[in-house]
């Protein structure tokens, strides 16, 4: 019996450790906030060029404001960074935010590369990075005022940006 473990684990590890199977994030996007330096990382899951139908997002804390480590996002958390991801008929993944639903954000690859594609001042753009500034009331709930989006302009390259007010 002992052999047959050793058996099962050896062959687990060398199955996820073989280059045939190599799972790596890529970064989509982040959340910054004015309430400190931690963000909330989304990277796509990438398996040999194309990303994990079976587990394709990932969203997680790097803790920038203490020693730069990752940490998983809470039950509560999930309710404000959390998300919805779909896969569509063109192979593309529909992301939706839990906290911005009006706001769906296409995840494609463009040269092998996961982007994540958003509107932002009604065109099309690679997010790159959101903006939130909240305001904490009476008991240290946080209420956002404002949220900005930042990217590139899928056909000028530019970089663009929109603020949309919450209040």
């Amino acid at each position: 019996m002992k052999h047959i473990l050793v058996f099962f684990s050896l062959l687990a590890f060398v199955l996820t450790a073989s280059p045939l199977y190599a799972q790596n994030a890529v970064g989509l996007f982040h959340i910054e906030r004015n309430k400190n330096a931690n963000i909330v990382q989304y990277d796509a899951n990438m398996i040999d060029g194309v990303i994990n139908s079976n587990n394709p997002i990932d969203a997680y804390w790097i803790l920038n404001a203490s020693n730069g480590q990752r940490a998983e996002l809470s039950s509560f958390e999930r309710r404000a960074f959390g998300f919805r991801v779909t896969r569509n008929n063109d192979g593309h993944y529909d992301l939706v935010l839990q906290a911005v639903p009006e706001r769906p954000i296409k995840v494609i690859l463009i040269d092998g590369v996961p982007k994540a594609e958003i509107l932002i001042n009604n065109r099309e753009a690679f997010l790159s990075k959101v903006f939130v500034s909240a305001t904490s009331n009476f008991v240290g709930i946080p209420r956002v005022s404002y949220y900005t989006l930042y990217g590139v302009d899928v056909e000028t390259g530019k970089e663009v940006s929109e603020q949309i007010n919450v209040r």
